[in-house]
């Protein structure tokens, strides 16, 4: 298992039933099953007091509108309390931001959606504000990106924001310098986590699109080829940051 004290963190993107570009759409259907899976096998499917190593937590980066339709159904099935991270300057409009928007749009939750799925017990963190790399901004730049979306999102829910998914993963300490400055407690990368990781640079285990059902369970419990699959599939995301260079976003 991953970790002895903590719980073991699932990031998800796209949950839509239909094709999309890319390896980060997960069918709705076959994640209803992976969460019967896991209760099935004594998982705890946690909220944020439970602290153990048989609890799991669920993360959705990039707050895609559909999530408005699928998440609140297994909330009422599972029981959990998922935390969905937002890109706040995409709030209502596509994803632009990502290449595969050429092919296939997919829409952004609205504010309206934020605050009803808030109501439903759905927790918020940031993604920053435009969903660019945080490396390599100016200084100004890093700390308004993260400033501005944490407040955007708090003005939307009420509650103090205090959770992080850096964009792509990406991050070093003067990144993470940055997050803690602006008042961020927590922060998750889409590297394979370990019982090690710093509060600010926590590992998750991702689930993709060719992911079956036994190969995220092997991968929470830290199944090598399981690793270096995902670690292969979250390389693909350094194309969307070459090209959004190129572009100027």
């Amino acid at each position: 298992m991953l970790s002895e004290n903590g719980p073991i963190v699932l990031a998800f993107h796209k949950v839509m039933p239909r094709f999309s570009y890319g390896v980060t759409n997960y069918d709705p259907r076959r994640m209803h099953k992976l969460l019967s899976r896991l209760a099935d096998q004594e998982f705890s499917l946690a909220n944020e007091s439970v602290q153990c190593s048989r609890s799991v937590r669920v993360t959705f980066d990039d707050g895609y509108a559909h999530l408005a339709d699928i998440v609140p159904s297994l909330m009422e099935r599972f029981g959990f309390r998922p935390v969905v991270f937002v890109p706040t300057g995409w709030i209502g409009r596509p994803n632009r931001w990502d290449y595969s928007h050429v092919v296939h749009s997919v829409p952004h939750l609205t504010e309206h959606q934020i605050t009803a799925l808030h109501k439903c017990g759905v927790m918020f963190g940031s993604h920053g504000h435009s969903h660019r790399e945080l490396i390599g901004l100016p200084d100004g730049c890093l700390r308004e990106e993260l400033r501005s979306s944490r407040r955007r999102l708090e003005d939307l829910t009420g509650e103090r924001v205090t959770l992080l998914s850096y964009p792509f993963g990406r991050h070093d300490e003067r990144v993470r310098d940055a997050a803690r400055t602006e008042g961020y407690t927590a922060a998750y990368t889409m590297k394979h986590p370990s019982a090690v990781d710093p509060p600010l640079a926590l590992g998750r285990v991702a689930v993709y699109g060719f992911d079956t059902i036994n190969a995220v369970v092997r991968r929470m419990r830290d199944c090598r080829m399981e690793r270096i699959e995902a670690a292969a599939a979250h390389a693909l995301s350094g194309g969307t940051v070459l090209l959004n260079r190129l572009r100027g976003i």
